[in-house]
């Protein structure tokens, strides 16, 4: 289950990417302003949800574990 959420974060995000950069590419055809981004970059987001989904994961997992007495 977590690696299909994976795999839909990470095709979610490159199709967000793309969208965006045909957006500034018509901005650019058109002569406008490409306006400037303000605050984390988006890979520094992704990386930082998959961390934090993957160490909760490990969380889970390790309380799961030392709760049932194996």
């Amino acid at each position: 289950m977590l690696k299909f959420l994976t795999l839909l974060a990470l095709i979610w995000f490159a199709w967000w990417r793309v969208r965006r950069f045909l957006w500034h590419r018509r901005l650019r055809r058109e002569g406008r302003e490409i306006p400037v981004d303000k605050g984390p970059r988006p890979i520094t987001l992704l990386a930082g949800m998959l961390l934090a989904v993957y160490g909760g994961y490990m969380l889970w997992h390790l309380f799961s574990l030392s709760g049932s007495g194996a």
